[in-house]
C-alpha cells in the first residue's frame, strides 16, 4: 500500500466522524481506545485471525480498523528478537494482549437481535457515552483504513495530523516535525534529546551520555492501522563497563508519539555509579512567543523569548501524579507531555527540564539555542531492580477554550471502555 493511498484513507477516516451518528468531545479527533484481553473473556483463548471489529453504519456491520499487540512478560509489545518472552500463547488472545480501535470509528449501537451477514458477535464495546463497537468473530471482511504511515527504512512518518522524519539509524535524532496548519515556518522542534549522568565512583568524577552515545539498535518492528512499533536496546557503557542494557519502545499514533523504556538495574550499577540522573527533553525549534504550562503554573505560564529569566519556573520540581507539561505555540500546534511511571515509582524524585536561552549550545541540535528546550529528569534510582517509564507527546492545533490543567486531563486519559458480552 502506497503512502498516499494510506493517507487517503487516513484522511476518510477522520471525516467519516460525523457519518457515525456519535457524538465526540473536541479532543476525541486522534484518540485510541486500548482494552486488554482481560476485558474480553469471552475471546480468550480464541485465533486473533478469526477477530475483527464492526461496527453498525447505515443498517449493516462494517469493518473497521483495529490491531491486536501480543504482549510479553515485561508489558512491551513483544518481539522475538527481543529477548523477553511471550505472555501466553502466539497467535490467540491471551489476558495482557492488547486490542486498539480509533475512538471516531465508533458506531450507534446495534438494534435489539440485530448480525453481521457473517460470522457472531463476542462482545460488544461502549465508549463516548453511547458509542459503539463489535467484537467479532469469523467474519472475513477487513477495513483497508491506516492511520499511520511510517517508512523504518527512511525514519519518515506521515498521518493526517502531522509529519515527522527521523534518522532511521538513530531513533533519538528527530530531524522534522510539521502540523497540519502550523503557522510558522521549518520544523516546530529542533531534536529530541536523552541524558544519562552519573559520577563514577565519587560525584566529583561525573560522565555523561547523549544521544551519541546512545545509539539504539532496533531489534524488532511492526507497522499497523493503528500504531507503529519499534523495539530498540541500548547498551549502556560508562568508563568503559557495560553497566545496564536499555529497552525502549517507540510507538507512532495518529496524533501522539510515545517512548516506553525498561531497565533492569544490576547491583553493580547501583554501587559504582554515584548520583544518576535520566532525563528526556524535547527542543523547539524558534518557538518565542510560546505559552509554557505545568500544574504549578496553570494560570501564569512562562512566555518563551530566547531569556534566561524564568527561574522560579525552570528551578521546579514536579509531582509525580500531576507532571503534565503544556507548549501551546500560538500558531496552531500545541504540544502535551505526560510521564507515566508504574506504582512502585511514584515517589522517585522528578523534576522540571525548561531551559529558555537563545545563546546556549546543548548537543545534539540542528538549530543553535534553546527556543524552548523543556521535558523531565529523573534522579537517582528506585527501590525496585527495575525501572520504567514512558514518556508521552500529544500534537493538537491548540488548547481549544479549555483552562491548560482541564487541556492536560483530557487529552491524555485513557478511554473507558464498557464491554458487554
Amino acid at each position: 500500500m502506497t503512502l498516499r493511498l494510506i493517507l487517503a484513507f487516513s484522511i476518510l477516516a477522520f471525516t467519516a466522524v460525523a457519518e457515525a451518528q456519535c457524538r465526540f468531545d473536541p479532543l476525541d479527533r486522534g484518540r485510541v481506545v486500548k482494552i486488554s484481553g482481560a476485558e474480553l473473556p469471552a475471546a480468550l483463548a480464541m485465533p486473533l485471525s478469526d477477530l475483527s471489529i464492526m461496527r453498525v453504519e447505515k443498517g449493516r456491520f462494517v469493518p473497521v480498523a483495529y490491531q491486536f499487540d501480543e504482549m510479553d512478560q515485561k508489558g512491551m509489545v513483544w518481539f522475538e528478537d527481543s529477548g523477553f518472552e511471550l505472555a501466553g500463547s502466539p497467535g490467540h488472545l491471551d489476558v495482557a494482549d492488547q486490542l486498539l480501535m480509533m475512538l471516531t470509528d465508533a458506531g450507534p449501537r446495534a438494534p435489539e437481535g440485530f448480525k453481521p451477514d457473517q460470522g457472531q458477535v463476542v462482545a460488544g464495546l461502549t465508549v463516548a457515552d453511547d458509542c459503539h463497537f463489535y467484537l467479532v468473530r469469523g467474519n472475513d471482511a477487513r477495513s483497508d483504513n491506516y492511520y499511520v504511515a511510517h517508512d523504518i527504512a527512511s525514519g519518515e512518518t506521515r498521518t493526517a495530523l502531522y509529519q515527522l522524519d527521523v534518522d532511521p539509524d538513530n531513533e533519538l535524532n528527530w530531524h522534522y516535525l510539521g502540523y497540519r496548519g502550523y503557522q510558522g515556518e521549518g520544523s516546530i522542534i529542533d531534536t529530541l534529546k536523552m541524558r544519562m549522568s552519573a559520577g563514577v565512583l565519587s560525584r566529583f568524577t561525573r560522565m555523561t551520555l547523549d544521544n551519541h552515545n546512545l545509539r539504539p539498535k532496533r531489534v524488532g518492528f511492526s507497522v499497523g492501522p493503528i500504531r507503529s512499533v519499534m523495539h530498540l536496546r541500548t547498551r549502556v557503557v560508562l568508563a568503559g563497563i557495560p553497566v545496564m542494557t536499555i529497552q525502549v519502545q517507540a510507538m507512532r499514533y495518529a496524533s501522539h508519539y510515545e517512548a516506553h523504556t525498561y531497565a533492569k538495574i544490576p547491583d553493580l550499577y547501583r554501587a559504582t555509579l554515584k548520583e544518576p540522573e535520566v532525563s528526556v527533553t524535547v527542543d523547539g525549534n524558534d518557538q518565542s512567543g510560546a505559552a509554557v504550562y505545568t500544574a504549578n503554573f496553570v494560570d501564569n505560564p512562562v512566555i518563551v523569548d530566547g531569556k534566561a529569566d524564568d527561574q522560579a519556573f525552570a528551578n521546579q520540581t514536579l509531582p509525580m501524579d500531576a507532571n503534565w507539561i503544556l507548549f501551546d505555540s500560538k500558531r496552531d500546534f500545541a504540544l502535551l507531555t505526560h510521564l507515566t511511571v508504574p506504582e512502585a515509582l511514584m515517589n522517585t524524585p522528578l523534576a522540571l527540564i525548561y531551559q529558555d536561552d537563545a545563546s546556549l549550545a546543548v548537543e545534539p541540535e540542528q538549530f543553535h539555542g534553546q527556543l524552548p528546550n523543556l521535558g523531565y529528569s529523573l534522579h537517582g534510582w528506585p527501590q525496585p531492580e527495575e525501572l520504567r517509564f514512558t514518556v508521552s507527546l500529544y500534537f493538537e492545533d491548540g488548547l481549544k477554550g479549555f483552562a491548560a490543567d482541564e487541556f492536560a486531563r483530557q487529552r491524555s486519559a485513557e478511554v473507558p471502555v464498557h464491554v458487554s458480552q
